[in-house]
């Protein structure tokens, strides 16, 4: 992190379709927002009011979603949740075939509570992070290698992903926040490509 008075956290957004035979075909590339919940995580991280685990803290999920087509032009920092993320109505949105490591627990809410899911109940499906995803850049860029393979939400309209912090006020069930959005063009998923997502954090 950069040792200055103001702390100033950008993100930029790759996405490629991966083809069956190897090729590649770069479909977006823009910055995103860092969203206000990245702020309410480093600060109670750096008040000591939240977790007193530092692995609380960290971004170790993402969810992928249908509407960000209806925010694109007016989104920003106080974005909290995805539109419609997979999994609040169908468990099956990801696919039953999907290979993805698919966890369910809470959403935080802006105001900390657990954000309900459109039919109630407050678990929400996220997909985790692995530690061979996560590569350091520099000194205050890190990226974030997320995948959805030719078997995970065929024949869904994918146009919104978010990235969300691990468990920062440190509760059971898990209470994750979201740090960074983006919505981004239609991407009509069919089994003939995977989706990468390459997403740089700076701080």
């Amino acid at each position: 992190m950069r040792n200055n008075e103001s702390f100033d956290p950008s993100g930029h957004l790759e996405i490629y379709k991966i083809f069956q035979d190897g090729t590649e075909e770069c479909v977006f590339d823009e910055a995103n927002t860092i969203t206000s919940g990245m702020g309410v995580g480093l600060g109670l991280l750096y008040a000591g009011s939240g977790s007193q685990t530092m692995t609380d803290f960290q971004i170790r999920y993402f969810q992928l979603g249908t509407s960000g087509n209806s925010v694109v032009d007016t989104y920003g920092v106080s974005q909290f949740s995805l539109v419609s993320a997979f999994g609040q109505v169908n468990s099956n949105d990801y696919g039953v075939n999907t290979t993805l490591p698919i966890v369910a627990h809470d959403l935080m809410n802006w105001n900390g509570t657990s954000k309900a899911t459109d039919p109630g109940p407050t678990q929400w499906l996220f997909v985790a992070i692995s530690d061979n995803a996560i590569k350091r850049v520099d000194l205050n860029s890190v990226t974030y290698i997320l995948y959805a393979d030719r078997q995970t939400c065929n024949d869904q309209i994918v146009n919104e992903i978010g990235l969300f912090m691990q468990n920062p006020l440190n509760v059971s069930p898990k209470r994750s926040n979201m740090v960074a959005y983006r919505p981004f063009i239609n991407i009509t998923k069919t089994s003939d490509f995977s989706l990468l997502f390459k997403w740089t954090l700076n701080f």
